[in-house]
């Protein structure tokens, strides 16, 4: 806090207009694996992203280096490279609405104290678990990070916000032999408390899903209804709603919801809400990436599309109050719309259910290359790496490399059949398990 007081009271001195100054201090533990620890290390790292404002004309400048020297540095750095910036017409100010929402489960004090010998414990135990599972199966590649994090905005205005988080998150990969068959299977977690990793659990998991697919094949392709893993849906959530409701692609007329909010857009028993303040979200937070609060704001509710995430810049275009959603991917970025955590609402059916009640389909459980889906045609494609064929009721057989494609936005106005009520992550995104009425089906 005192660097970033500092660094805006020398930019103001130099003529900036205005200053705010972005502080991020982490410590991040790591591990590499596969069936021992290849390595354990701890990273510590410290840095500073200053935006300055001359007028109109917007710059920002970051450093890592916090001498007293070095911070001079940069906010001279900052201040000249504002003054031959070119105005930005839609420029207004920084954020004045600062200030803290009440939030639960973002710091945990135990995962803040953490020693190597409980991290190696644990992943020992994960790798003894895998080979436990069955002789077929061998851990080939894990990655653990957990830390502890502190941010500060301060900016000109004499304002000022501060908090800590904690969280990490850890990948298992194993592969399962048997003569000339082949497969792998993979676990992943991401958690805002150490005690919720549960790394014994996850290499179980991976080890049962390779097993499950040593036999796996490619089913004939067509129309079928698709049940989706609540992880894959949440993933596919993220995919394909996080550009189109960021108010800055929307203004930019990129967005194809642009013009639509309060047009029906999903069935009715589609809610989809950004919250900010989730207890233990991965995306939690007391205030945002420019001090604004956190909230929850409905993005679809009950079908009719309500809002879109918005930082400071994007509200004062649109002359709104800002509904907390600033980001940063680090303390070198400008702040941008993002979603905090993302979520699809439950509705009441068990994955169970959802299965039972499937005369025949294809269960997803994990897919690749979904990332390269088109959100704002709404085309989404992605490919099965780990799925079940399900005829009455049960799973029948192991499915994989089939390519799933269909419309999200058909899909959200008729093609959620049934939403179930195990709401999981994917990092910052949230879904249950849910049936899909109709995807087509890529295979052989």
């Amino acid at each position: 806090m005192e660097i970033g007081n500092r660094a805006v009271k020398k930019a103001l001195s130099l003529g900036a207009t205005e200053a705010e100054a972005y502080i991020q201090r982490n410590t991040i533990i790591q591990a590499n694996f596969s069936d021992k620890i290849d390595d354990l290390k701890t990273t510590a790292s410290t840095g500073l992203g200053l935006r300055v404002i001359l007028g109109k004309r917007v710059a920002m400048y970051s450093t890592s280096i916090l001498t007293e020297d070095e911070v001079s540095a940069v906010v001279q750095r900052a201040v000249d490279i504002a003054k031959v910036a070119p105005e930005d017409p839609d420029w207004n100010q920084l954020n004045r609405s600062y200030g803290k929402t009440p939030v639960r489960g973002v710091f945990d004090e135990a995962t803040s104290k953490i020693e190597y010998a409980e991290i190696v414990e644990d992943i020992n135990a994960a790798i003894a678990a895998a080979y436990a599972f069955d002789p077929r199966v061998k851990p080939t590649r894990g990655m653990l990070q957990i830390g502890t994090s502190t941010t500060s905005v301060v900016n000109c205005y004499g304002d000022s916000v501060e908090s800590k988080s904690t969280g990490g998150g850890a990948y298992i990969l194993v592969k399962a032999e048997d003569g000339s068959l082949e497969s792998a299977g993979t676990e992943s977690r991401e958690v805002r408390a150490w005690g919720d990793m549960d790394l014994e659990a996850m290499a179980e998991s991976a080890s049962e899903k390779a097993i499950s697919f040593l036999k796996a094949e490619t089913i004939p392709g067509g129309k079928m209804p698709v049940i989706l893993d609540n992880k894959i849906s949440a993933s596919i959530l993220g995919v394909m709603l996080t550009s189109p409701i960021n108010a800055d692609l929307v203004q930019k007329g990129g967005s194809p919801l642009a013009d639509k909010i309060g047009d029906q857009i999903a069935a009715e028993d589609i809610t989809i809400v950004d919250d900010g303040t989730l207890p233990k979200g991965l995306n939690t937070g007391p205030f945002d990436a420019e001090g604004h609060p956190t909230q929850r704001t409905p993005v679809i509710e009950n079908g009719v599309l309500k809002s879109f995430l918005y930082d400071n810049y994007t509200a004062l275009k649109d002359s709104i109050e800002s509904t907390g959603n600033a980001g940063r991917s680090g303390y070198s970025s400008p702040p941008s719309p993002s979603p905090t955590n993302l979520i699809l609402a439950e509705g009441d059916a068990s994955p169970e259910e959802i299965i039972q009640e499937t005369k025949r389909g294809l269960y997803v459980e994990r897919v690749i290359g979904e990332w390269l889906s088109n959100s704002i045609s709404g085309n989404l494609n992605a490919t099965v790496t780990h799925g079940y064929l399900v005829e009455n009721g049960e799973f029948k057989a192991p499915v994989k490399g089939v390519v799933l494609a269909g419309n999200f936005y058909e899909l959200l106005k008729d093609g959620y059949e049934v939403i179930g009520n195990d709401t999981m992550n994917s990092n910052h995104l949230y879904s249950p398990t849910v049936k899909l009425r109709k995807l087509t089906v890529a295979g052989k």
